[in-house]
């Protein structure tokens, strides 16, 4: 049941090969212990209502007269006694009921622990996308600067250009190719990090080609979407089981009542025949208990009360605590936009001035330092606006958590 429960809600499994993000956060709530464990305690608290629905067990009670009792009609030889208690009226609907919203609150907290573990992948593959972009970029720069130097060193080689502007191109080159190495050995660690997010054992190939761009600030949910946050859910719920719990501490404590019935074996008398001779005898009975000894149906009664006033101190945490964060998601997630669009501004000029330099200089020869200035300068506004990107995509990924938003 779990797993058809699972797949319904995100969908067929996928192959492994090269997974885009949004197959991975399928495979996610199929393979991530966390989410798992969540999931198991729901179903364990889904057999907690039929354990405390059912009425105690009957006793039978079994006794053998060593020495008969004598009686007018024959001597005792043995008693057979069947008994079933009953709580008082609406004990067991009560207990019932506080079972029932406990199960609840255990499947809200496995809808946060799984919308939590999708963040998580969210926020573990958005960093490997900017890897795979940087590397990108590195290589198209490293193109770019041999290019420079091609151009340097034909200059120089016609005389119309210094030596020292094919050495600085050097140490450029040298930089860019560290950076590369550099940036490839980072991927490994992230790849780790993101196979665990999801909860695969072994590495995987991630496909990272999806093009990302600035979200449309205007689309995302609003501040009353934080209502849907399943841990206020959850504690509203956990409220209800603890007025449950009380209602059935208070009726613990009245009486119990106990139907059962006696048998009797009884002998014949053999000195003498008399109606009703060796007759058995049957009793019925009825039984209640005397709950005197009060303090503990009092202190469990207690202990309900000071747990409603706990979880609803929580939801009230919990309500601010989302409130506030929201907030600062949604200025984090501005704020990266902004700068992804400074980014592309600046590049934009970035790469006039480059090319307005690179003209001058293949005509006069002047300004080459500036020239692999500005080439740098462009590299890393470019990196820069990966960086932002990131940032506001991990941002939004944290307000659909907030919001409870499904991928």
């Amino acid at each position: 049941m779990r797993t058809a429960l699972l797949i319904i809600m995100l969908g067929a499994t996928v192959v492994l090969q090269g997974q885009s993000l949004d197959e991975h956060l399928q495979r996610a709530v199929e393979f991530n212990p966390g989410v798992q464990a969540r999931y198991a305690e729901f179903e364990a608290a889904l057999t907690r209502s039929a354990q405390v629905r059912g009425l105690p067990d009957p006793t039978l009670t079994i006794g053998y007269f060593i020495s008969p009792v004598e009686t007018r009609v024959g001597p005792q030889r043995a008693r057979f006694s069947l008994a079933q208690m009953f709580p008082w009226f609406g004990t067991l609907g009560a207990q019932s009921e506080a079972a029932d919203r406990l199960a609840e609150a255990r499947y809200q907290a496995f809808l946060e622990a799984r919308n939590e573990m999708l963040y998580k992948v969210r926020a573990a593959y958005y960093p490997l996308h900017e890897l795979d972009r940087a590397l990108e970029l590195e290589r198209e720069d490293l193109a770019i600067l041999n290019s420079h130097r091609e151009l340097a060193l034909a200059r120089f080689e016609s005389g119309k250009g210094r030596m020292v502007d094919v050495l600085r191109t050097d140490l450029m080159i040298n930089e860019e190719e560290v950076d590369i190495a550099l940036l490839e050995e980072r991927r490994k660690p992230l790849r780790v990090a993101f196979a665990r997010a999801v909860g695969y054992t072994d590495d995987v190939a991630v496909n990272t080609r999806d093009s990302l761009g600035v979200v449309d600030m205007s689309l995302l949910r609003p501040a009353d979407s934080l209502a849907l946050d399943p841990r206020l859910r959850e504690l509203d719920l956990r409220v209800d089981a603890a007025l449950a719990q009380a209602d059935a501490a208070r009726r613990m404590g009245l009486p119990r009542m106990g139907l059962g019935i006696d048998y009797v074996v009884v002998d014949e008398r053999t000195d003498m025949d008399m109606p009703g001779n060796g007759r058995d005898v049957i009793m019925p009975m009825f039984t209640v208990s005397l709950p005197i000894y009060r303090s503990k149906y009092r202190s469990a009664v207690e202990e309900a009360d000071a747990m409603q006033r706990s979880y609803t101190a929580l939801r009230t945490q919990r309500e601010n605590d989302l409130v506030a964060t929201y907030e600062s998601g949604r200025y984090d997630a501005y704020k990266a936009a902004r700068m992804v669009q400074l980014m592309d501004a600046q590049i934009e000029i970035s790469e006039r001035i480059l090319d307005l330099l690179l003209a001058a200089y293949t005509g006069n020869g002047s300004d080459f330092e500036e020239v692999l200035r500005i080439q740098q300068q462009v590299l890393r506004h470019r990196l820069l606006r990966l960086s932002a990107l990131r940032e506001h995509h991990i941002a939004i990924a944290r307000i659909d958590l907030l919001t409870a938003k499904q991928p």
